[in-house]
């Protein structure tokens, strides 16, 4: 077994040397190797891929390049720095971007669990990945209805070590938040039930885990006065909450951030009782940042964004200050990722909050919205 696994690593370093144009790469395993880059310019790529949720894609992307244009003038340290967007499906954006000598790190997928298809393409290449908005826990944790994670979703682990990173609360955060809000809303037995993907297993078995102890999960939804349905798929959602509510049209209906978009609403419209959790902050609860943050984008797009807009602001103002602190080695992309996986107590537009090891953060905010007419209106805001 030890053989194939240094045998991967060195395959790995011989693809990054081919991709990247590489000036060294060195292996031992146990994730010690490093890329660094050559030539004066260095690029962030944004992913523009596909997305279930186009129109808080397209908030995040703005927030994205908003954050850039605000925080930098295009030189650090002697190189040029500048930004590409990519297009696609989500491994061809990936492998775009590792493809390119410049790059430095990639701000990555929208949707929760879709990482899944690009972090192993940049872990492949040394190439730091943050994620806005990604929310899905067996990315960055063992989950056990989900086999393997979260090790098999890294091409170059043994390598390369950790290299994706979010800037968003996970999965197990927001359960919590979940069964907080089923309890003020008088929940007393809840039924929970996915669709039997990784990010809908891992989702319900935490609102199942947190749940146990303060309200009786039951094994049906025949007598419960509560539902929640793990799934990232707004066509399955709306086959199971029909379903569910066909014999008890007041049951009160839970689901994940992979649903949070108005095209997503739209489509769930006549559905009733649902409430819908995602990452963000009501007005009232934003940082003096956070405000300043919603008045520049507003003024900038000509709308005011959607919450979940700010990660993506935070995900390139945080890479960027990884970027200045690096110096003289922000072209050592291990460096760049052994920074930002070291932050502690950044004050940003967020809040206060400090990455683990494991890419995640400390600071989990999430707004629930109820449906109504086919709109998701928010109403409360919970810490994870």
């Amino acid at each position: 077994m030890r053989s194939r696994v240094l045998a991967r690593g060195r395959a790995a370093c011989a693809w990054a040397l081919l991709a990247v144009g590489i000036v060294g790469c060195t292996s031992s395993g146990g994730g010690s190797s490093t890329v660094t880059v050559s030539g004066k310019s260095l690029t962030i790529y944004l992913s523009d891929a596909a997305s279930s949720q186009p129109q808080v894609a397209q908030d995040v992307l703005d927030a994205e390049r908003l954050a850039f244009s605000r925080e930098s003038d295009g030189q650090l340290s002697g190189y040029t720095l500048r930004l590409d967007v990519v297009h696609g499906k989500i491994s061809d954006a990936a492998r775009a971007a590792i493809q390119d000598q410049s790059a430095i790190a990639y701000l990555g997928e929208i949707v929760p669990h879709s990482s899944f298809a690009s972090l192993g393409i940049t872990n492949a290449a040394d190439l730091l990945q943050v994620s806005p908005t990604d929310t899905a826990l067996e990315l960055t944790q063992a989950s056990p209805v989900v086999p393997g994670s979260p090790g098999s979703y890294y091409e170059s682990f043994s390598t390369y070590g950790q290299t994706f990173a979010r800037v968003v609360g996970t999965t197990a955060q927001e359960a919590k938040a979940q069964v907080q809000e089923m309890q003020t809303l008088g929940v007393t037995k809840l039924y929970v039930a996915d669709d039997g993907g990784p990010y809908g297993a891992t989702i319900a078995n935490a609102v199942r885990r947190d749940a146990a102890g303060t309200i009786s999960v039951v094994a049906s939804a025949t007598g419960a006065d509560g539902v929640f349905y793990g799934t990232d798929s707004p066509a399955n959602a709306r086959r199971f909450f029909q379903s569910a509510t066909a014999s008890n049209a007041s049951l009160k209906l839970f689901a994940g951030s992979a649903l949070d978009d108005p095209t997503i609403a739209a489509a769930l419209a006549g559905i009733g009782h649902l409430y819908v959790s995602a990452p963000g902050f009501l007005a009232q609860n934003l940082t003096p940042a956070g405000h300043t943050f919603v008045s520049e984008f507003t003024t900038a797009y000509g709308h005011a964004p959607l919450p979940q807009a700010i990660f993506g602001y935070e995900a390139m103002s945080s890479v960027l200050a990884v970027l200045r602190e690096a110096a003289s080695h922000v072209n050592d992309r291990a460096t760049v990722v052994h920074d930002f996986l070291s932050i502690k107590n950044r004050q940003s537009v967020l809040g206060t909050y400090s990455i683990s090891q494991t890419g995640d953060t400390s600071l989990a905010p999430f707004v629930f919205s109820r449906l109504e007419q086919g709109k998701l209106v928010p109403f409360v805001q919970l810490q994870g």
